[in-house]
């Protein structure tokens, strides 16, 4: 279904000054029921390579390819008792109940573990005000830190689903990760209830089939890891997208793009096959055409444009000679697809 693709290179650079002159990246598309012409991407910014201090920015575009940043500074205001204080990153974002809400994961200080929250506003744009934190990491899977994938699946009008995965540091004094040597990242499922803009009117729950091991191949195999993955829905179909890496091979690692289709969002064993989309090794010079090393593939996110009958897939790419990220596109002609139920 996913052919007659096109590697369009890097939509979104990063800027001479501001807080994204080290990294644009990890970014995801929304649009207004009412004027879904108009593309907002919320990315994740950071002022060095080091990304010492990392930042939610937005910025826009009408045809998909070329976008205009809305600031040079952030859209989240820093607040020391925040817990996205140190990082802010990976934004996904939801309307519900006349009000906008954004996903993300953050750290309140270097030394402390990345978990996943949640703020909401009254308008795209902004302001946005942080409601707290939705989950930390606290199942041996998940080790040390977790990440959102940049997609939200709307159940209802006031329960969603986050796909989310673990980093590739270990959870202190997990014997089974020491001796393995390398790392391995999984995908899980969160829900989320929002039924209010305040700590108490904030439910996540975990999916009882975490993590989603089946996603997830043999040592040395193209998804040996899966991650930070994006979802789409065309008719009752849906699809994931998830980043892979072969860890075990030692860096710089071997990092793919892939897919699964399913029957429900929740993907179980019986009925998801995974497959690759974009293989990162032998597909370099045409995702980065100038590249000096090997690159490196995170974040997908799917947006389908019915009128065009095409798929933007947008993701993050960095060069390891520079190591700095940027938001890339691949497009998938789907003209032979049908046509999406409205």
């Amino acid at each position: 279904m996913f052919g007659n693709r096109t590697h369009r290179g890097v939509v979104l650079d990063t800027s001479n000054d501001g807080f994204d002159r080290g990294a644009a990246c990890y970014g995801s598309i929304f649009t207004l029921e009412d004027d879904p012409s108009k593309l907002y991407l919320y990315y994740t910014g950071a002022q060095d390579t080091k990304w010492s201090l990392a930042s939610i920015g937005l910025a826009e575009t009408y045809d998909g390819f070329n976008f205009r940043k809305i600031s040079s500074y952030p859209l989240l205001e820093e607040h020391p008792k925040a817990f996205c204080h140190k990082e802010a990153l990976s934004p996904a974002v939801v309307g519900l109940h006349s009000r906008f809400y954004m996903v993300f994961s953050g750290k309140p200080t270097t030394m402390a573990a990345r978990r996943i929250g949640i703020a909401y506003a009254d308008d795209p744009k902004g302001p946005w005000h942080i409601i707290g934190e939705l989950k930390k990491p606290n199942e041996w899977w998940e080790g040390n830190a977790i990440d959102n994938g940049l997609s939200i699946v709307k159940l209802d009008d006031e329960s969603i689903l986050v796909y989310y995965s673990n980093v590739t540091s270990a959870r202190a004094f997990d014997m089974r990760a020491m001796l393995r040597r390398y790392p391995i990242r999984r995908i899980g499922i969160l829900k989320v209830r929002i039924h209010g803009t305040s700590p108490s009117g904030i439910e996540a729950s975990e999916f009882s089939g975490n993590p989603l091991r089946h996603l997830n191949g043999p040592k040395g195999h193209w998804n040996e890891s899966v991650f930070s993955p994006g979802y789409l829905k065309i008719n009752s179909k849906n699809y994931l997208f998830p980043a892979a890496s072969t860890y075990s091979v030692g860096f710089p690692y071997k990092q793919y793009i892939g897919m699964t289709a399913g029957d429900t969002p929740y993907f179980p064993k019986e009925t998801s096959q995974i497959g690759r989309l974009i293989d990162g090794p032998s597909e370099k010079t045409q995702v980065v055409p100038n590249a000096k090393g090997e690159i490196a593939l995170d974040t997908p996110f799917p947006h389908y444009d019915v009128k065009k009958r095409t798929l933007f897939l947008y993701y993050s790419v960095a060069d390891r000679g520079d190591n700095i990220w940027k938001i890339a596109l691949t497009t998938f002609n789907l003209a032979a697809a049908p046509k999406p139920r409205s």
